[in-house]
């Protein structure tokens, strides 16, 4: 089973770097400077570039992940379940394979066709955000976390194996824990790891 399957939001890092530049060129105004006359002149540090300048309609281009739904590490089974029916009924909309057999919400992720590739472009504002707190990408302590988390499975009675690279866990061994107990295992371990300790 693989807990975690991240396999968007990549580009966040990007756009922490954009807003990191930006602080630190907000952080480049002299300070302030007399001019004699009792008023106070300010002067802005600028950066000199070869490069001509950019015209005048040039905007920053929106991210991918504009208007999709954020999840949190605390959002209800019933929240969840509703960004992901609306994102799977945008899919089948589109004409993207579903699994009928399996529920109404499960996408077929063998196909590869044309249509689901148009279906998966027309819905990428639908499909949900995985919590930062659980992104390797966002969050810099995801590798202590997800040991803490793994860890928690097991004192737990759900015994697991972490996959190398923390991408997700398999069994070790037979279990015998309810599904409806692996699910309330899961989420308080969740919490725990990637929260800190709950009261």
């Amino acid at each position: 089973m693989n807990h975690f399957d991240i396999t968007v939001h990549r580009r966040l890092a990007g756009a922490l770097a954009l807003v990191a530049g930006a602080l630190l060129l907000t952080g480049c105004a002299g300070s302030g400077d007399s001019d004699g006359n009792g008023t106070t002149r300010q002067e802005v540090a600028s950066l000199h570039s070869d490069a001509p300048d950019a015209p005048a309609s040039a905007q920053a281009t929106p991210s991918d992940d504009d208007g999709r739904p954020q999840l949190r590490l605390d959002s209800s089974e019933e929240e969840k379940n509703r960004y992901w029916h609306l994102y799977a009924a945008c899919l089948k909309e589109h004409g993207h394979k579903m699994l009928t057999a399996r529920g109404p919400d499960s996408v077929d992720d063998s196909d590869h066709s044309a249509t689901a590739k148009a279906a998966t472009k027309a819905c990428a504002n639908k499909l949900p955000l995985q919590p930062p707190e659980l992104d390797q990408a966002t969050n810099p302590h995801y590798d202590d976390d997800y040991r803490a988390y793994v860890k928690c499975l097991n004192r737990k009675g759900l015994k697991v194996k972490a996959l190398p690279d923390n991408s997700g866990w398999t069994y070790d061994g037979n279990t015998t824990m309810s599904a409806a107990r692996q699910s309330e295992v899961d989420k308080s371990c969740t919490l725990e790891a990637f929260r800190g300790p709950t009261q």
